[in-house]
């Protein structure tokens, strides 16, 4: 069963786009059918939880969901990265103002350890020699930065530890973070876990693989290493997420040779003072647009959605602040992972959206972003053009047919305040573009062989079928010519819909 008609608007006209977790709330078909109907255009699969069974079952239902209801959906890998945690005990353990707490280095696995009685608070964590990056007086922070500590006395001895004062009072769950504020931590970007994980997306067909704790463009070059190794023709993207002051002190690189870039408030939050966030939130968004990159806002968008059946305000501000920045995505972590409403809290999300989105002068902003055309890229400066002219001619939509998406992406760059319709004959791209600002993609057959008149009017055909256009409605096609031949964008073409005085080109 396809979408509803209402349903089918909404994502058509909905530019920003909406990534969902999916856990143990929302993994099962029905329930993800239901993220999809509310607009998940991306579903995240978090492997610091997962496993590769329960992964491909998801992936699985995924696309059997995303073909019965005929949408492009991007699945996307989180890998795990190279997480802190504190270990050496079990469940929730209740933690107060003024007391000790002893936390030691080890380079043994959880199960290997043994469980200390709370009582003693000798804890330990895979920070390697952890008092080698402290001195008294440094902050320590536990549960996600909920937890302040400062360290009073270090023991350099063959492991490392330190002895902690706890600040406020609070409770740490199983496995908490902790984290060491500014420290520059000696552990590889990429551990054996990830790169399993990284080639079992590779050989799996997920579209995105996000990153985590990527610190220098090196990072992306390695993963793109590991990648060609395992699979020489996958077409699977990077998605780096920023997590920590030496990410930020290598930004642009970073935007400049990944694919995308997802703002992780969760663990930058904690590594940075929380008053600069916002800032640094802007910054990088306004940085990926303007390259002509996804980003994506991510952590606590709706938090107390998890239990509550409505956000905050402060939530709801939130999140159509991403959306007045031009975030391409933003994105539900527990909300729909473990959440009481997954459903509900997609739909609100949309809601925001799209009111958000309503307000927005979108003309306005393409033309400011005609500062940062970069000159050299033909496809660059066509895109301008075809945003342009739509805003002029009062055009409908606009249409690009791609086999790279280069084009596509160009245009979602200048964020046109009319749909981009996306036409494309390569599947795997198909799902991908549904991560990319205001662009609609559309399955083709390939169009080679075809002057670009014929693909422009099955192109048309296809989107009146959808009830998308109607006659009359104005469109302005972008592409190459000849098909197949893997030029630059060389074609711009205006067509009402309902005239069919097409002409062939010379």
């Amino acid at each position: 069963m396809i979408l509803s008609a209402s349903q089918a608007t909404k994502r058509a006209f909905r530019r920003t786009k909406i990534i969902c977790t999916i856990g143990p709330a929302s993994n099962t078909p029905d329930r993800i059918r239901e993220l999809i109907r509310e607009g998940m255009d991306v579903a995240r699969i978090n492997f610091s939880h997962a496993d590769y069974e329960g992964a491909l079952e998801t992936v699985r239902l995924l696309r059997e969901a995303r073909a019965e209801l005929d949408v492009p959906l991007a699945v996307m890998l989180d890998t795990k990265g190279p997480e802190v945690r504190m270990f050496g005990y079990s469940g929730g353990v209740q933690l107060s103002a003024g007391e000790t707490l002893y936390i030691e280095s080890t380079d043994k696995q959880p199960g290997e350890l043994r469980q200390e009685p709370p009582e003693q608070r000798h804890f330990y964590t895979n920070l390697p020699r952890i008092s080698s990056l402290c001195q008294a007086g440094t902050r320590v922070l536990l549960q996600d930065g909920f937890i302040e500590a400062e360290v009073t006395q270090l023991h350099p001895g063959r492991a490392g530890a330190v002895t902690v004062r706890v600040l406020n009072t609070g409770t740490i769950s199983e496995k908490t973070h902790l984290a060491v504020p500014g420290a520059d931590y000696p552990i590889p970007f990429l551990s054996e876990k990830d790169r399993a994980d990284i080639r079992f997306a590779v050989k799996n067909g997920f579209e995105y693989i996000a990153l985590s704790f990527v610190r220098t463009a090196k990072d992306i070059a390695d993963v793109k290493a590991l990648v060609k190794e395992t699979d020489p023709a996958s077409p699977v993207m990077l998605i780096a997420k920023i997590e920590d002051k030496q990410a930020l002190a290598n930004i642009y690189d970073i935007i400049r040779d990944s694919d995308g870039i997802m703002v992780a408030r969760g663990d930058l939050g904690i590594e940075v003072p929380i008053e600069e966030l916002p800032g640094l939130q802007k910054n990088i968004v306004k940085r990926c647009y303007l390259a002509g990159k996804p980003v994506i806002v991510a952590t606590q968008m709706l938090e107390s959605m998890t239990e509550r059946p409505y956000p905050t305000r402060a939530e709801v501000t939130d999140t159509a602040n991403a959306v007045m920045d031009l975030t391409s995505a933003v994105m539900l972590s527990g909300e729909t992972a473990k959440g009481a409403h997954p459903a509900r809290v997609v739909n609100m999300m949309g809601r925001i959206i799209d009111r958000t989105e309503s307000a927005a002068d979108y003309r306005t902003l393409a033309r400011i972003t005609h500062d940062y055309v970069d000159r050299d890229n033909i496809t660059n400066i066509m895109a301008f053009s075809v945003v342009e002219m739509a805003h002029d001619w009062n055009a409908g939509a606009i249409c690009v047919i791609t086999a790279s998406g280069i084009g596509a992406r160009s245009l979602s760059k200048y964020r046109p305040s009319v749909p981009i319709y996306a036409f494309t004959h390569n599947e795997t791209l198909y799902h991908q573009l549904a991560l990319n600002w205001g662009v609609i993609p559309c399955l083709i057959e390939a169009p080679e062989g075809h002057r670009f008149s014929e693909v422009a009017r099955l192109a048309m055909e296809r989107l009146r079928k959808k009830g998308a256009i109607t006659a009359g409605d104005k469109l302005v096609f972008m592409g190459s010519s000849p098909f197949g031949k893997r030029r630059p964008t060389n074609t711009i073409r205006c067509e009402t819909v309902g005239d069919e005085a097409f002409h062939d080109e010379i």
